[in-house]
């Protein structure tokens, strides 16, 4: 018997196996009727495929009582539900979605990324430092948008939880390592990427310091890193530099409750100029 090539893979999240592990006896025939229901959604280009118990039982070439034990306990993972349409019933698996649905799922998120990308200033060749608007946290959208693209490209299926789990991932971590882990991923044609414990981080652990420079550059939400600069942003404004953050923040960098032990401005002043930028 000749098998028809898939389209696409049929990808679990280890987040789901782990669940499956936790019934024992149970997981393997819970993982092989989910592969199952997966595979003729593909088929059927739906979420909704129609697959009966008598169908499952003949293609899984199990007793019926075992299919409807296993699928029972799918239902109560949250995992499918039983849909009726007129006297059929079809199994909706809820964390497969349709493009639309995907849309839906990220509007927001693509929403947030034209916003940013249009208010975004691009650097300036000036002298010193700039003013900016109070900023925010640093933003996952752009960069978690480029991801989405690529596995929309590549064809790469994620569901739900894929995606919360991969903002969870991105969440309050540096622009740098979020750029580092995701080009990485792409570039290696992964279907995920992987970004450094926060104990083994270069640059989490200045995140909420501050400088005392030309001006007091208050608490670092972000870093980023472009053409050999290191873009650094306060909650009062944003400064580029050649200096790595670990040569900068030694020197100059201090914490609030520490604010009786920061540097003197006038100590400071004309050494800083040489190596801060304003953009």
């Amino acid at each position: 018997m000749e098998l028809e090539p898939l389209e696409n893979p049929i990808v679990i999240h280890p987040h789901l196996l782990q669940r499956f592990l936790k019934h024992g006896k149970d997981y393997a025939n819970l993982l092989a009727l989910y592969s199952f229901y997966i595979y003729h959604a593909q088929r059927q280009k739906t979420n909704q495929p129609l697959v009966t118990d008598d169908f499952t039982r003949k293609g899984m070439n199990w007793a019926i009582d075992r299919v409807k034990k296993t699928k029972k306990i799918l239902k109560e993972m949250k995992l499918i539900e039983v849909v009726q349409k007129q006297k059929y019933y079809y199994v909706h698996l809820f964390f497969i979605y349709t493009k639309k649905r995907l849309g839906e799922i990220l509007g927001n998120c693509n929403k947030s990324l034209e916003t940013l990308e249009t208010k975004t200033p691009s650097p300036t060749k000036a002298t010193k430092s700039k003013t900016a608007p109070k900023a925010s946290a640093p933003s996952v959208p752009p960069l978690f948008t480029k991801w989405i693209d690529y596995c929309n490209k590549h064809k790469i299926k994620y569901s739900k939880s894929n995606i919360n789990h991969w903002q969870k991932k991105l969440k309050d971590r540096v622009t740098i390592e979020k750029r580092e882990a995701i080009y990485s991923a792409i570039s290696n044609r992964w279907k995920d990427f992987y970004l450094v414990p926060i104990k083994e981080s270069k640059y989490h652990k200045f995140l909420g310091q501050s400088l005392m420079m030309e001006r007091d550059c208050d608490t670092l939400l972000d870093i980023d890193k472009k053409d050999g600069r290191f873009f650094y942003q306060f909650k009062n404004l944003k400064i580029s530099s050649t200096v790595e953050p670990f040569k900068l923040f030694q020197k100059y960098g201090y914490k609030k409750e520490e604010v009786k032990k920061a540097p003197i401005i006038y100590d400071v002043k004309e050494k800083i100029l040489s190596v801060v930028k304003r953009f």
